[in-house]
C-alpha cells in the first residue's frame, strides 16, 4: 500500500482533490481507501440508533452489516493512531489517500492551496512533496495545477514508497508497531526456521504465522 496526506486549509479543495484522485486511480485498475483526520468531534451514529444505545452502555466497538455495506463504529484508545489505522483497516488497497494529518510523520503530504497567497499563509512540513494550487506560481517543490490529476497520479506512483512494515505484529487484535531493528530479527529468525521445513518455497513472498494460548484444560 502506497499513502500520501492531502494537507491545506479547511474549503481549499482537499476532498475535490482525493475524489479526482480516486476517480483516476480506478481508472488505472487500482484500489484505494481515504482515510480522514477531523479536526473536532463528529457523530456519525445517530443518538437513539442500536449502534449508538450499543456504545453508549459500554460497548468497545458496534458494527451494522448491510447487503452492500459495513459500518464500525469504535471507541478510540491511544493505540488507534493514523499510521496504525491505516495498517490495520487498509492494507488491502494499492492507495490510501489520507485527508489531513499534517502532523502526522507517518506520511508524505501533498499541500492544496487555490493560489500563492494559500501557500504564503502555510508552513510547509517537512515532509511535503509537492503542491497542488488552483493558479500557477513559482514553487520550491513539484507543483500542479488542480486540473492536472493524471500527472499527479504518475507522480505519486513513482515517489511514494509503501508503508507495510516487512513484519507486522498483531497481539489479540491490535496491530503492534515494530522498529526496523527488531522487524529484522523476526524476519531472519522466522525466515530460517520455515527454510529447515519440508515443501517450502525456497524463497517465500510472504510468511504468516498465527500463535493461539491454551487454556489450563489444554484447550485452544
Amino acid at each position: 500500500m502506497k499513502a500520501v496526506a492531502i494537507i491545506g486549509a479547511s474549503d481549499s479543495g482537499k476532498t475535490t482533490l482525493i475524489a479526482a484522485l480516486i476517480e483516476e486511480f480506478r481508472t488505472r485498475g487500482l484500489t484505494c481507501g481515504v482515510l480522514k483526520k477531523a479536526a473536532h468531534e463528529i457523530q456519525l451514529d445517530a443518538e437513539g440508533k442500536d449502534s449508538w444505545r450499543f456504545i453508549q452502555a459500554g460497548a468497545m466497538a458496534a458494527a451494522v452489516m448491510t447487503d452492500e455495506k459495513i459500518f464500525l463504529i469504535k471507541r478510540k484508545t491511544a493505540a488507534d493512531t493514523l499510521l496504525e489505522t491505516a495498517l490495520d483497516r487498509f492494507s488491502k488497497v494499492d492507495v490510501l489517500l489520507v485527508e489531513g494529518g499534517k502532523r502526522e510523520s507517518a506520511f508524505k503530504k501533498i499541500l492544496r492551496v487555490q493560489n500563492a497567497d494559500d501557500h504564503n499563509l502555510i508552513s510547509p512540513p517537512d515532509d511535503l512533496i509537492a503542491i497542488v494550487s488552483d493558479e500557477p506560481f513559482e514553487s520550491p517543490y513539484p507543483f500542479f495545477l488542480s486540473g492536472e490529476t493524471s500527472k499527479l497520479a504518475d507522480f505519486l506512483l513513482t515517489v511514494l514508497e509503501p508503508i507495510e512494515p516487512a513484519v507486522k505484529l498483531k497481539v489479540d487484535g491490535r496491530v503492534v508497531p515494530l522498529n526496523s531493528f527488531v522487524q529484522g530479527i523476526f524476519r531472519e529468525t522466522i525466515a530460517g526456521m520455515v527454510r529447515a521445513l519440508k515443501d517450502v518455497p525456497e524463497n517465500p513472498e510472504e510468511i504468516i504465522i498465527q500463535v493461539r494460548r491454551r487454556g489450563k484444560d489444554g484447550q485452544a
